[in-house]
């Protein structure tokens, strides 16, 4: 089926690009900058470190990026984007600046929905209610606060997912979004790889990462949405499934992924509040080893009103390890942005975070990380 499904969609994008008149070019960019600070109590389970980092951060997104939008002789509306991030892997600015997100695919809209293809987010971000993107600064989704202190190593240790697999990854894809109708809506994403990044030999590599097998290939995600408005009050709810498969490496073989992720969402006059989870269970992990329980859950709430906009977030992952240890984190952030105008924005972010491996909390910090952001 997922043969079939691809042939259509290159038909599809093949007969659009013959038929292509002149299109509508805009430019457009976004800078971001940060400054922090963190009183971080404990740092690798010790409270004796003298770890309280602080400084100066360019943040992760700031960008390029070229729109390009036409309509077909069939009447379908053609939509392109390509994105140029300032911080890449190139050159001598080392790997720290790798796997920032960058866009580079195609769309085809009509009466149908919509069919895109490449570098692009999966339908969940589209999909899901995420107000911890959201809310001022967009922490704690964007993760910059994590420059200001110390945490865990991924590659030591499972806190557990604070997002759905393959959620903000912009490896190749082909998605679709059906219309809405009658306040319903599907969509379904298929990726090949998610360590394909574009390039042909990314698709052979295969991570294991703290025993955990993470480069899913075959990933299948499909997602029904409602959408709803009386009397002011606006209701959004989600659900949606994720699978993918998994493999043997070096003779050890690996649980196939399978998801389930939903979310609701309640607005009303400026103020809107969310709740999300993701349950991946044991997915990727070793068969019969006995650890899952991999899951995350965030409760947001922001209100904006004129120029300000204020919101609270909470997220909490968790995990259960081979040994029946809980393996998680919970992260508090407050924040709140002004609108200067001319598309620049301050914002300032309070944070806490705390992480638990074995049942011993191994980082306990707090902090304030200001932000300035342009966009143009």
């Amino acid at each position: 089926m997922i043969f079939y499904m691809n042939k259509a969609i290159l038909l599809i994008l093949s007969l659009g690009f013959l038929n292509l008149a002149q299109a509508d070019i805009s430019i457009s960019g976004y800078q971001e900058y940060f400054a922090g600070s963190a009183d971080q109590s404990i740092a690798s389970g010790t409270t004796n470190h003298g770890i309280d980092m602080a400084g100066l951060s360019n943040g992760t997104y700031t960008r390029l990026t070229a729109n390009y939008n036409s309509t077909l002789d069939s009447g379908i509306e053609l939509n392109g984007i390509y994105t140029m991030a300032a911080r890449d892997c190139m050159g001598n600015l080392g790997t720290a600046n790798c796997g920032v997100t960058n866009f580079n695919s195609v769309t085809l809209s009509g009466s149908f929905g919509s069919i895109g293809i490449g570098e692009m987010f999966d339908v969940g971000a589209s999909m899901f209610s995420r107000l911890t993107a959201s809310v001022p600064t967009a922490e704690p989704d964007g993760a910059n606060i994590s420059h200001f202190y110390t945490g865990g190593s991924a590659d030591t240790y499972n806190f557990g997912s604070a997002n759905e697999t393959n959620y903000a990854a912009n490896n190749m894809k082909a998605v679709y979004n059906s219309n809405i109708y009658s306040g319903f809506s599907v969509a379904v994403g298929y990726t090949p790889n998610n360590a394909e990044g574009g390039s042909a030999d990314d698709a052979q590599a295969t991570t294991i990462q703290n025993s955990k097998y993470t480069t899913f290939s075959d990933i299948i995600t499909t997602v029904a949405k409602y959408s709803m408005e009386m009397d002011g009050v606006s209701v959004n709810a989600a659900y949606g499934m994720i699978s993918g498969n998994a493999g043997q490496v070096a003779g050890t073989d690996y649980n196939d992924l399978e998801e389930t992720v939903y979310s609701i969402e309640l607005g009303y006059a400026g103020f809107t509040a969310d709740y999300r989870k993701n349950e991946a269970d044991n997915s990727g992990q070793i068969k019969n080893n006995q650890a899952g329980n991999d899951e995350g859950t965030s409760i947001c709430a922001m209100y904006s009103f004129a120029n300000i906009g204020l919101g609270a977030c909470q997220v909490d992952t968790n995990f259960t390890d081979i040994s029946n240890f809980d393996n998680s984190s919970k992260t508090r952030t407050y924040s709140a942005d002004y609108k200067l105008g001319g598309g620049v924005k301050i914002g300032a972010v309070y944070f806490d975070v705390e992480q638990t491996a074995n049942n011993v909390t191994i980082t306990d910090a707090d902090g304030l990380m200001t932000m300035l952001a342009v966009g143009f």
